[in-house]
């Protein structure tokens, strides 16, 4: 298993900065992205939030494009944004019988693909020299 969390960790790096980084738009195109992508009602006075959050998003999402060229990052990378998705799947989790939660479904998926890695690669590369190399 530890075979495999080294070869693809620079693919999950990747998959995950991406898929992380996507937030960004909610800094930049506020509205369209909570229209569009939350499927709920945009109110301009919520765009200092919605916008702070995505810059947050974007931000953890190029820390894993810095993650792939200084493996040094990897670990308190991994541990930094476990936390934090695994904050998210919670949200979404807690309050799925809400009819506002429908447009984050998909978010929460791709952060539950992004724990399960992270988990694994966190316990079978254990030692400093697995996690850093």
């Amino acid at each position: 298993m530890t075979h495999f969390l080294h070869k693809t960790r620079q693919l999950a790096l990747f998959l995950a900065g991406f898929g992380t980084s996507l937030g960004g738009l909610y800094t930049l195109f506020p509205q369209w992205a909570v229209e569009n992508l939350n499927q709920l009602a945009y109110h301009s006075s919520d765009s200092i939030f919605i916008q702070h959050w995505g810059l947050m998003v974007l931000m953890v999402g190029c820390s894993f494009f810095i993650a792939m060229v200084r493996s040094t990052w990897v670990k308190p990378l991994f541990c930094i944004a476990l936390i934090e998705k695994l904050f998210f799947i919670s949200l979404v989790l807690s309050n799925a019988n809400q009819p506002f939660i429908d447009g984050f479904w998909l978010s929460m998926t791709m952060d539950s693909i992004i724990c399960i890695y992270i988990i694994g690669y966190l316990w079978f590369c254990r030692t400093s020299a697995d996690i850093s190399s």
